[in-house]
């Protein structure tokens, strides 16, 4: 029942993401976690979405028909993040990726379906264990030995809003409810890992675990919830979250010895690697930035491997690169 009264519908589900092949007619509700306006080779439009429920996330195209040509960027902009939409369309493989095509199915991404008719079970996406990676979290912090660094590290995870709950990016890697958090615990573990591998290192470990549990912590102030999914915040590209993390940090820095501290910071703003403002100086900040890459390439390549038959390859839509399963 709702406040008034009413009885509501719940709507009914009966086809999920990883159930779609090439050949199938799909009409069914689904969540739009992306829509990006894209180029035909003709000069046209078309919008790529992405689409989820429960079970995964699918790729669909949105064409339209020659009665739509100029209204393409409009439907694109109208289309609300996280919100509930009816897809209709048929599915084909391409590049080996299966892909939903809409034409005349348009009309129905003019509005989303009312929330409050789904059972939110079938469509939110997160396939976290949640509790298992808080509880991880909790047993990496407790490694550090400076009382001033696990402080610094529990009061920055504990009143960040949104960190064990925001995706960890939009589309590449962890991108999905809770996958922020297993992010940074598959990257406090990695960074470990290599400091205790690498023969005579002599890596303080806890620094190193400080800006592995950190090192993406602004990415939670990028994120809000909408609808079954999250959205980015203009933040994301205007502000960047290496610059809201450290701006976090600064927050509760007193009570690190300062050298520390600046070694911290230092692998926050580093932790791109190369391809940052800040490039890395230390064994810590290096070890950091592999095990970063390490947990978001290989959660990309597992996830565009999925699906596939023994045998079978294809372009990895997270990572860009050729898969292949043996």
């Amino acid at each position: 029942m709702d406040s008034a009264g009413a009885e509501i519908t719940v709507f009914e589900k009966t086809v999920f993401v990883e159930e779609i092949s090439g050949g199938m007619q799909v009409d069914a509700p689904f969540v739009v976690d992306a829509a990006d306006l894209k180029e035909k080779r003709d000069g046209g439009k078309y919008i790529q979405l992405t689409i989820s429920d429960r079970t995964s996330r699918g790729a669909c195209k949105v064409w339209g028909t020659s009665d739509h040509m100029g209204q393409i960027e409009a439907f694109c902009h109208a289309i609300r993040i996280g919100e509930v939409y009816r897809i209709q369309g048929y599915a084909k493989v391409y590049n080996g990726t299966c892909e939903i095509n809409v034409n005349d199915g348009i009309a129905s991404l003019s509005t989303p379906l009312p929330l409050n008719t789904f059972d939110p079970s079938l469509f939110v996406y997160a396939p976290v264990d949640c509790e298992g990676v808080r509880q991880g979290l909790g047993c990496m912090a407790a490694k550090i030995e400076d009382p001033g660094i696990f402080s610094l590290v529990s009061a920055v995870m504990n009143n960040t809003a949104g960190f064990l709950d925001a995706p960890a990016a939009k589309r590449h890697h962890h991108a999905y409810i809770g996958g922020l958090a297993e992010h940074t615990l598959e990257t406090a573990e990695i960074a470990l890992s290599l400091a205790k591998t690498v023969c005579r290192a002599g890596m303080d470990t806890d620094v190193l675990l400080a800006g592995a549990l950190l090192h993406d912590i602004g990415k939670a102030s990028c994120f809000r919830r909408q609808g079954f999914s999250f959205v980015a915040l203009p933040d994301y590209t205007l502000v960047g979250h290496t610059a809201l993390g450290a701006a976090a940090l600064m927050r509760h820095s007193a009570g690190v010895d300062p050298a520390r501290f600046a070694h911290i910071l230092h692998i926050l703003m580093a932790h791109h690697g190369p391809h940052g403002e800040i490039q890395p100086r230390t064994p810590e900040a290096w070890a950091v930035h592999f095990a970063d890459n390490a947990s978001a390439f290989l959660r990309g390549t597992c996830d565009d491997v999925d699906g596939l038959a023994p045998g079978e390859g294809r372009q990895g839509a997270r990572t860009g690169k050729a898969v292949y399963r043996f």
